[in-house]
């Protein structure tokens, strides 16, 4: 049976420990201690990182940690004797985020139950955020609310309190818990806020959480799956947030507290030019197919890589050319998109063949055929100038 120290002291950074025993496994070596400051995974928590160091050896690297039983084992990809006296040194980074972050879910999961009677059912912890899975929804003002309360009772500093009860001693305490749980049972509380049971690290202040910021949920199964971060990784997300937010404010030339606005002004108009864009373009086209009126069949090209304005231009210039309208958009870089057609005529054969010599796709009505290729304009010219022979080529 392994030493505990982290339910001893959770802010055991150093120990020295005796190796009692090694197994490899799949390419790797599980170390058993006699007494084990690195967590090991479990409950939504990551097992702790780190080395093990000697005197005059090499560091050994700790990959994970997991628990066995009553025993710890660390993840290594070195061997060690059996006897040997090492030195174990947590990647203590690591391990306070965790900290910081499993305290800062348990109130926000505390503060959920207490008001809406909500279990949380699921909970991981991956690099910079954790997630959330409840058994209900939470209205948006409901998470505003969840939010400001848990960074209350952040700033209020109180202690994080852990205690294991007996079983008989259990049934006079009300805590959260996933499962119906045998034995002693590890209860961590937090004033105000949560009392659950738990195996987890925490911080011995709410102080040390710093921040809990919730960045985003979705439904899932029949209630929601909830995005947050605290401490450090929550410092992190917002400290890009404002330097993205700075990048906007600089060129929309306004202030951070109103890029919202000013990207809101700024959709509105571009949505007003595009409406007159498209009204210029819907002339030209117009303009264009008086000019083509009786050419016979025509061939247009134009860069600009909206489908529908090749679906426009072929559409217009067929009821008045008397032939074949073709019309390509795009670029030899991106290929083309095209559309097809022929007053009262029947493209499909024609069409089908164009698209097995020039590496298309597409389909449509027998009078107006639409689609894409990925060959060049070169090639797309010299495919239909050897099918229609007085072909009249334009590009706008």
């Amino acid at each position: 049976m392994t030493q505990k120290l982290y339910y001893e002291d959770t802010y055991t950074k150093e120990f020295d420990a005796c190796v009692t025993g090694v197994r490899e496994d799949r390419g790797r070596y599980l170390i058993r201690l006699d007494r084990c400051a690195f967590y090991p995974e479990g409950g939504g928590q990551g097992g702790d990182r780190g080395k093990l160091t000697r005197p005059g050896h090499a560091d050994v690297a700790v990959l994970d940690t997991i628990e066995e039983g009553e025993d710890i084992f660390l993840i290594c990809e070195e061997s060690l004797p059996v006897g040997e006296m090492v030195h174990g040194i947590l990647d203590w980074e690591v391990r306070f985020d965790r900290m910081q972050n499993h305290s800062g879910e348990h109130i926000v999961s505390g503060l959920i139950h207490e008001r809406y009677g909500y279990n949380n059912v699921g909970f991981h912890m991956s690099q910079g955020l954790m997630t959330i899975d409840l058994d209900g929804e939470i209205p948006e003002d409901g998470l505003a609310w969840i939010e400001k309360r848990a960074n209350e009772t952040v700033w209020a500093d109180v202690p994080v309190l852990t205690r294991v009860y007996s079983p008989e001693e259990a049934k006079a305490v009300t805590y959260r818990s996933k499962k119906e749980l045998d034995g002693e049972i590890r209860v961590v509380t937090i004033p105000g806020a949560d009392a659950c049971a738990c195996c987890g690290t925490h911080v011995a202040r709410t102080g040390e959480i710093g921040i809990i910021k919730i960045l985003g949920h979705e439904r899932f199964k029949g209630g929601v799956r909830m995005e947050l971060a605290c401490g450090r990784w929550a410092y992190e997300y917002l400290a890009q947030v404002f330097d993205r937010n700075h990048e906007v404010s600089v060129c929309l030339s306004s202030r951070m507290l109103e890029t919202g606005e000013a990207a809101r002004r700024l959709t509105e108009e571009n949505s007003r030019l595009k409406g007159s864009l498209i009204g210029i373009r819907y002339r030209m086209i117009d303009a264009l197919a008086e000019q083509l009126a009786g050419a016979g069949d025509v061939l247009l090209f134009t860069s600009d890589p909206d489908p529908v304005m090749a679906q426009k231009l072929a559409a217009k210039v067929m009821e008045g050319c008397g032939g074949k309208a073709f019309a390509f958009a795009g670029s030899d870089t991106d290929g083309y998109k095209y559309a097809a057609g022929q007053k009262d005529g029947d493209l499909k054969a024609l069409v089908r063949e164009m698209n097995q010599a020039l590496e298309g796709r597409g389909g449509g009505k027998p009078f107006f055929q639409q689609g894409s290729v990925h060959a060049g304009r070169e090639a797309v010219e010299m495919y239909l100038k050897g099918i229609c022979h007085s072909l009249t080529v334009r590009e706008i």
